[in-house]
């Protein structure tokens, strides 16, 4: 008994000779389901491209084209090339509402925010010690926490008398 060749396209079993599968692959019947098996993995942009340069296929739409996926012509209608293109064209909008800001524009942010600071972010972030140095935090502290008692040291406002006596370990 002879080595069997099954073809996965067209779900059939041949003799395993080179010159019979040569004469299959080359097959109108076989040509067309392979390219309809590749057509559902296809994205709405490279199925826009390719349908938008072809012309209209005239059989078509009367049902006469024996051709299928492998038509050299469009089988899509004109109607629903411009439903591809209006969707691919919105989800083009949608990603770039959804990109990242450039860092201009991050920068711009920045220097906004910097410009509308009010007076309580700088009583929030201004320490002055017994000798009358201020010294500027980098932070603003929440107001709403002095309400608190004792708060842990990570959360508590600081002031100049918390570095008084305090110890300096090296980390690392």
């Amino acid at each position: 008994m002879s080595k069997r060749y099954y073809c996965d396209y067209c779900e059939k079993t041949m003799v395993s000779s080179p010159s019979i599968i040569k004469t299959h692959v080359k097959g109108v019947v076989h040509q067309k389901l392979v390219s309809a098996h590749y057509q559902h993995f296809k994205d709405p942009e490279t199925i826009l491209k390719e349908e938008s340069c072809k012309k209209p296929c005239t059989r078509f739409p009367r049902g006469e084209c024996n051709f299928g996926g492998i038509c050299r012509f469009s089988h899509y209608t004109p109607e629903q090339i411009n439903a591809l293109r209006d969707y691919v064209a919105s989800k083009y909008n949608n990603l770039n509402e959804a990109s990242q800001p450039s860092f201009q524009d991050l920068y711009q942010r920045l220097q906004g925010e910097k410009s509308i600071k009010t007076d309580s972010d700088d009583q929030n972030t201004v320490i002055y010690d017994e000798s009358g140095v201020t010294h500027v935090l980098p932070w603003t502290y929440n107001p709403v926490l002095d309400n608190y008692g004792e708060l842990p040291l990570s959360i508590r406002r600081l002031k100049s008398e918390d570095f008084v006596n305090a110890s300096l370990v090296e980390w690392g």
